[in-house]
C-alpha cells in the first residue's frame, strides 16, 4: 500500500469516527462512548497516521494528566526541568494544550494532514487558561544533566472533569491520542474521585503506558497511600501495571527549582520515563502497535454507541414490514377475492364447444343440442332465481392507493407517538409531511405499471391454456371427444333398451343427454375454476413481488437515503470495521518493513 493510500485510509477512518462521535454528542447518555470514539480517532490522526507515512520517531510526546488541582503544572515542571508552567491554585487553570519542547530550533513536527486537527496551533504565545480550541508550543531550554527534551515533548494538559465536558475535556483526549507515555496525577486528597478514575481506566485499556504521580502526601503516609491506591485503584483497573511515585508536599524552593532542591523526587520520575522512551523506536512501535490493537478490539465497542440508534432503525422496519403484509392483505381482501376474472368464463364457454364433435359430427352435435333444450331453458331459469346481483366492485388501483394511504397513516401515528423516544421517529414524522408521503405514492405508480403489464400477460395466458393447451394434444382431446360422444349415445341408448319405444322416450332421452351435459360441465367448471383460484393467488403473489415488496423496500429504507444523518450512520458503521482491518495490516507491514531495515 502506497503512502498516499495509507493517508487516504486514515483520513477516512478518522473522519468516520469523528462523525460517529458528533452523532452521539448530539445524544443524552452516550458521554462514556464520546470519549472513546475521540480517542479512537485521535490515535487515528496522531499517531497511527504519522507513523504510516514515515515520520521519524522522536520527538516522543509526554501528556501530563490528572483532575482538578492534582498539581499537574508540578510535574510538568519536574520533567521539564525549569518552573515553566503556570502552576495556580485556581482549580482548571489549563484550559488547553501546552507542549514544552527544546529551544534549539530541531525539533520535528508532524506535518499531515490532520494532525492535531480539532485544535489550532497558537502562532503566538497565550496563557494557559485561554479557553479555546487551540494548542501552544513552548520552546526552553534544558536547566539539568539530563535533557529529556531531547527526545521528548511534555504537554501540560488541562483538567479531567467529566464526560460531558465539550470544551477542553475533548482538546485533552486529543494529546492522549498522541502521547507515547501518560503521567497520571492525583493528590492524595482525590486520588479515587470516580471520573479521574474513568480516565485512568480508559488510557490503561488503550495500552497506553502509564506513570502514575501521587502528589501532597506527608512523607510518613507515602508507602502506606501508595499501598492503598494499588489496591483500590490499579488492582480493579485492566491492562498493564503501571508505576507509581509518591511526590509529596513540596516547599516553596523546591517547587521554584525542582533541579536543585526535588532531585530525590524528580530523578526517579526520569528514570521511569526513560526506561519507557529508551529506544524512541521501539517506543514509537510500540504505541502503534497498541493503538491499532485497541481499535481492533474496540470495534464492537464502537458500533454499540449507534446501538439505540440501530434499535430504532429495527423497530422502524419492522412496523414498514407490518404495514406492507397488511397492505398486502387489505388488496387481497378488498379487491382479489371479489375480481371474477372473467376471461374464464369465456374460456369455460370454448373449452365445452371444444368437445363437441368436429366436422360431420356436428350434426350429431347440432341434433342432440336441440334435445337438450329443456335443460338449458331450465338451469337458466334457476340460475336466474338464484343468484344475487352483484354489488359494484372497487378498481384495483384505488384499493392499492387506499391500502398506501393506511399504510402512510400508521406510520404516521407510529412515529408521532414514538418521536420523543428517538430523532429518528422524529425524522419520520417530517418526512411523511413531506418527501416520504410524494415519494411513496410515486413509488407505487411506478410499481403498478409493471405489475398491470405482467398481470395481463398472466392472465390471458392461463385463460387460453384452459382450451389451448388441449387443441395442441390431438389425441387427448380426440379422446374427451369420443368419451364425451359415447356417455351421449349410453344417455340414448339406456331409455330404448330398458323401455323400449314409447312415449317415455320423449321425456327419458333429453333427461339422459342433460345428466351428461351437466357432467360434463360440471367437470369442466371445476377444471376452470381451480385455474382462476392458481391465477387469484398468483395475481396475489404478482402483487407482492412487483408493488408490495418494492414499496416495502423502498419505504423500510427511506430514513437511510437522501443524505440524511441516518444514511451517513449506516455507511459510518459499515466502513469503520473494513478501515480498522486495513489499518491494522498496513502498521503490520510497515513494521515488518522497519524491523527488516534495522536488522540490516
Amino acid at each position: 500500500m502506497e503512502t498516499s493510500e495509507h493517508r487516504s485510509l486514515c483520513h477516512q477512518l478518522a473522519e468516520d469516527l469523528s462523525w460517529l462521535e458528533g452523532h452521539c454528542r448530539r445524544q443524552a447518555g452516550l458521554e462514556e462512548h464520546v470519549g472513546r470514539l475521540r480517542l479512537a480517532a485521535a490515535l487515528v490522526r496522531n499517531c497511527v497516521g504519522p507513523f504510516l507515512e514515515g515520520e521519524p520517531p522522536r520527538p516522543l510526546h509526554i501528556a501530563v494528566v490528572g483532575g482538578a488541582g492534582s498539581g499537574k503544572s508540578t510535574i510538568t515542571n519536574f520533567l521539564v526541568g525549569s518552573n515553566v508552567a503556570e502552576a495556580n491554585p485556581q482549580a482548571g487553570f489549563t484550559r488547553h494544550p501546552v507542549a514544552y519542547a527544546q529551544n534549539n530550533g530541531t525539533l520535528h513536527w508532524p506535518v499531515q494532514y490532520g494532525f492535531l486537527q480539532p485544535l489550532t496551533r497558537l502562532s503566538n504565545g497565550a496563557p494557559a487558561n485561554l479557553d479555546e480550541d487551540v494548542y501552544q508550543i513552548r520552546h526552553v531550554s534544558a536547566n539539568s544533566g539530563y535533557n529529556l527534551l531531547q527526545d521528548f515533548v511534555v504537554w501540560d494538559c488541562p483538567d479531567m472533569t467529566t464526560w460531558a465536558a465539550t470544551g477542553y475535556v475533548p482538546r485533552l483526549i486529543e494529546v492522549c491520542g498522541l502521547a507515547d507515555v501518560v503521567i497520571y496525577v492525583a493528590s492524595d486528597e482525590r486520588y479515587n474521585d470516580e471520573v479521574p478514575t474513568q480516565f485512568l481506566h480508559f488510557l490503561m485499556a488503550a495500552g497506553k503506558p502509564v506513570v502514575v504521580c501521587l502528589t501532597k502526601a506527608r512523607e510518613t503516609e507515602a508507602e502506606a497511600l501508595r499501598q492503598h491506591f494499588e489496591k483500590e485503584v490499579l488492582a480493579k483497573l485492566p491492562g498493564r501495571q503501571a508505576a507509581v511515585l509518591i511526590i509529596p508536599f513540596l516547599k516553596p524552593e523546591e517547587l521554584a527549582d525542582p533541579v536543585k532542591h526535588a532531585a530525590r523526587y524528580r530523578v526517579p520520575l526520569l528514570n521511569q520515563i526513560a526506561v519507557l522512551g529508551n529506544s524512541p523506536a521501539t517506543a514509537r512501535q510500540r504505541t502503534v502497535r497498541a493503538a491499532v490493537n485497541h481499535l481492533a478490539a474496540g470495534t464492537d465497542s464502537f458500533l454499540e454507541s449507534a446501538r439505540a440508534d440501530l434499535i430504532a432503525l429495527d423497530q422502524y422496519r419492522s412496523l414498514a414490514n407490518a404495514c406492507q403484509v397488511e397492505f398486502e392483505q387489505r388488496y387481497f381482501r378488498e379487491y382479489l377475492t371479489s375480481e371474477k376474472f372473467r376471461r374464464f368464463d369465456e374460456a369455460m364457454v370454448k373449452l365445452i364447444d371444444l368437445l363437441e364433435l368436429p366436422g360431420v359430427g356436428k350434426v350429431i352435435s347440432s341434433a342432440l343440442y336441440v334435445v337438450r333444450t329443456p335443460y338449458r331453458l331450465l338451469k337458466g331459469l334457476v340460475q336466474k332465481a338464484l343468484s344475487r346481483p352483484e354489488g359494484p366492485q372497487l378498481p384495483e388501483k384505488p384499493v392499492l392507493e387506499a391500502a398506501l394511504s393506511a399504510w402512510l397513516d400508521r406510520l404516521k401515528a407510529e412515529s408521532l407517538r414514538r418521536e420523543n423516544s428517538h430523532p429518528l421517529w422524529a425524522h419520520v414524522a417530517k418526512g411523511l409531511d413531506d418527501g416520504l408521503n410524494a415519494g411513496a405514492k410515486k413509488k407505487l405508480e411506478e410499481t403498478f405499471r409493471g405489475f398491470q403489464m405482467g398481470l395481463a400477460d398472466e392472465v390471458e395466458r392461463t385463460s387460453r391454456a384452459i382450451y389451448a393447451d388441449l387443441e395442441k394434444n390431438p389425441v387427448l382431446l380426440n379422446t374427451l371427444r369420443g368419451g364425451k360422444f359415447a356417455l351421449d349415445v349410453a344417455a340414448v341408448a339406456t331409455p330404448l333398451v330398458t323401455f323400449g319405444l314409447s312415449p317415455w322416450d320423449l321425456v327419458l332421452v333429453p333427461l339422459a343427454l342433460s345428466v351428461t351435459q351437466m357432467l360434463v360441465e360440471l367437470f369442466g367448471k371445476q377444471y376452470v375454476e381451480s385455474q382462476r383460484e392458481q391465477t387469484r393467488r398468483r395475481q396475489y403473489d404478482l402483487a407482492r413481488a412487483l408493488v408490495a415488496k418494492p414499496l416495502g423496500e423502498w419505504i423500510a429504507q427511506w430514513p437511510l437515503s437522501g443524505g440524511s444523518s441516518f444514511e451517513q450512520l449506516q455507511q459510518v458503521l459499515n466502513r469503520i470495521p473494513q478501515s480498522i482491518r486495513k489499518v491494522q495490516e498496513a502498521v503490520e507491514q510497515v513494521s515488518a518493513a522497519q524491523t527488516g531495515e534495522v536488522r540490516a
